[in-house]
Formats: structure tokens, C-alpha cells, sequence
């Protein structure tokens, strides 16, 4: 693991830590959209704000709670503070941090801390993917069966009409269904309506062991693409195409 992947990791570690400590006493409220945001997100949001772009100096930030600020040749961070806050406000143990890193070749750095089941899971571009420090081994595509998990939200469900290979099933927190995703514990996700911010630690490191993104249609799934505001807006993958 390189010294800027190991810096991001301990940054992010940190942030987990402390949201551990504040699960049970943190403030809650709901969205104009309904859904549900802590103190927590918002603070950690704010600490990553501060420590993350010395990183890489000029970078821009886009978080899910403070916004997005506008992209330049520096590169930009791709945070979501707390991914699963429903499930961290209820004192469930199925949540996490997810923060990425994209430059103008595409996703260079990720790191997903899951605080509660003591998982961290870590990519660089070219460099692999690292399961609790251990570097994860490259796999061969693979045709998923029946009987075995695959991750699937409600809306890509819907939209596929049928058309998924394996057992649905869905933590609710992409963090987890995609680490576990990238663990092949589930052998493929499917998803829709993300945004990048939520999705991009997962997709580096899943590609960093050989597993594609791409939309369920076939077409090419390209993180510049996604560099906006705006959620994925058709079915996708993380998985082998001849699932």
C-alpha cells in the first residue's frame, strides 16, 4: 500500500472512530427528501473538508452533505460521510465512510471504513485493492448462479424487471453491499439513482481485482460522465458481464 493510500486510510479511520463514539448521541433530523441526517454526517463531512485536500493541493470537494464544489485540473474528493445514515441513526452496525479520490484519468484513491464490523477496505489506481491490509488477489470472470447473493436496491429491481442473476439481497448502505460485493460475498451489485460520491471507493476497488462497472444494458460506465450533481440515471452493474 502507498504512503498516500495509507494517509487517506488513517485519515478516514479517524473519522470512523469518532462517529463510533457518537452513534447513540447524536442529533437527528430529516431532509426535505425524507431522508435522515445526523450530526455526525455533517461533522465528519466538515473534518474530511479540512484534512482531505492538503492531499492533494488545489483539489475541489464534493460531499453529500455541504455540496459540490466546481471540478478543476486538480482533481476532486468524493465523500459521503456517513453511507447508511438510517441504519447508523438506529444504532445498527451496517454503516460506513466512503471517500475516493478522481483526477482526469478517472478514480486514483478509495478507502471504505465500515467502524462496526472492523473492516477497511482500500484501492489505487494500478496498485490493487486491500482488504484490512491485505492485498486482494485479481479473479476471472465468473458466471454467477442461481442460488448465489447478489445486492440489488428496490429500484434496480423494478427496473430489471426479472432480469437478475443470483438472490436478491440488500444491506442498506451501499458501503456494505459493495465491500461485500468486492469480498465476493455478494458475486455481483446492482444499482440505480446513486451518485458518484456513494459509488466510486467501491468501483475503484472492485476494478483493481478485475470486476468491470458497466450499465446493464452493455453501454460503458465512465465516472467523468458522473461528475455532477446528478444521480446515475439507468440501471448498472458492478459484476462480470457474462453474469
Amino acid at each position: 500500500m502507498s504512503p498516500s493510500l495509507s494517509k487517506l486510510l488513517s485519515i478516514v479511520r479517524e473519522q470512523g472512530d469518532f462517529a463510533s463514539s457518537t452513534q447513540l448521541r447524536t442529533e437527528i433530523k430529516i431532509k426535505p427528501d425524507g431522508s435522515v441526517v445526523t450530526g455526525t454526517d455533517v461533522a465528519v463531512e466538515m473534518a474530511l473538508r479540512a484534512s482531505l485536500p492538503p492531499l492533494a493541493p488545489g483539489s475541489a470537494f464534493w460531499g453529500e452533505e455541504l455540496g459540490w464544489e466546481a471540478i478543476n485540473g486538480e482533481g476532486i474528493w468524493l465523500v459521503d460521510p456517513i453511507d447508511g445514515t438510517s441504519n447508523y441513526a438506529s444504532g445498527n452496525p451496517l454503516w460506513g465512510i466512503s471517500v475516493a479520490f478522481q483526477d482526469g484519468q478517472g478514480l486514483k484513491l478509495g478507502c471504505i471504513v465500515l467502524p462496526e464490523l472492523g473492516i477497511e477496505l482500500a484501492a489505487e489506481r494500478g496498485e490493487g485493492a486491500f482488504w484490512n491490509g491485505e492485498q486482494l488477489p485479481r479473479l476471472e470472470p465468473a458466471i454467477t448462479a442461481p442460488h448465489e447473493l447478489v445486492s440489488v436496491n428496490d429500484s434496480a429491481l423494478r427496473l430489471l424487471e426479472g432480469k437478475v442473476t443470483g438472490k436478491p439481497r440488500l444491506c442498506g448502505a451501499f458501503v456494505i453491499d459493495g465491500s461485500f460485493t468486492v469480498r465476493r460475498w455478494f458475486k455481483s451489485l446492482y444499482g440505480v439513482n446513486e451518485k458518484l460520491y456513494d459509488v466510486a471507493a467501491t468501483v475503484l476497488a472492485a476494478r483493481e481485482i478485475g470486476i468491470p462497472a458497466t450499465y446493464c444494458d452493455g453501454s460503458n460506465w465512465n465516472e467523468a460522465d458522473l461528475l455532477a450533481d446528478i444521480h446515475i440515471p439507468k440501471p448498472w452493474k458492478i459484476g462480470f458481464l457474462n453474469d
